[in-house]
Parts: structure tokens; sequence; C-alpha cells
């Protein structure tokens, strides 16, 4: 389980990183460096979250998950982090395996 709000962590950090370094602006970066990483929470929180209000089938969580932290590995890649994007990628996808597998 905290392996997962880690994860989650990185990623919001991720995206609130690059949306700092790619705004055009004083504006753009603070909407993107905040929005981009509040927007992620509150769709989590919404859709994912175990004590999600909103009860999504399994296809459909996991597909959500899965955009959410693609987007994580497409930020890093485009910020020249590469290694860091395929090894988080990786470990991503083994956890996510290894809860399937035991049921979590």
């Amino acid at each position: 389980m905290e392996q997962k709000v880690s994860f989650k962590i990185a990623t919001l950090l991720a995206i609130g990183f690059w949306g700092f370094q790619k705004g055009s602006g004083i504006i753009s970066s603070v909407l993107l460096g905040i929005g981009g990483p509040l927007l992620i929470a509150i769709i989590w929180g919404m859709f994912i979250a175990p004590k999600s209000l909103v009860i999504l089938p399994f296809w459909a969580q996991l597909g959500l998950e899965a955009g959410i932290f693609g987007v994580a590995f497409i930020v890093l890649m485009n910020m020249g982090f590469s290694r860091i994007a395929y090894i988080i990628g990786l470990i991503v996808i083994i956890n996510r395996i290894l809860m399937i597998i035991w049921k979590q």
C-alpha cells in the first residue's frame, strides 16, 4: 500500500515539475505546475482511491491508472529523464501485476 502512495507522489511531483518548467510565463507555469497535479489528485480520489465515492469497473480503474502513470512517464521523458521514467514505469507495472496476482 505505501509503495503505491509513493508512486502517486512521484507522479504528482513529476507532473508539477514539468508544469513549472514548460509554462511560458509565470501564470501558465503556476497553472500547469499546481493545476496539473491537483487535477490528477482529484481524479485519483474520485475514481481510483479505495474509499472513492464512484466505483468503476476494474478495467476502467486499471485504464485510468495506466493513463495517469503514463502521463508521468511522458513528462519525465519530455524533460530528458528517460532512465528515471523507464525505472518508475517498470516498477509501477510490476507492482500492479503483483497486486492483481495477490488480489490487493
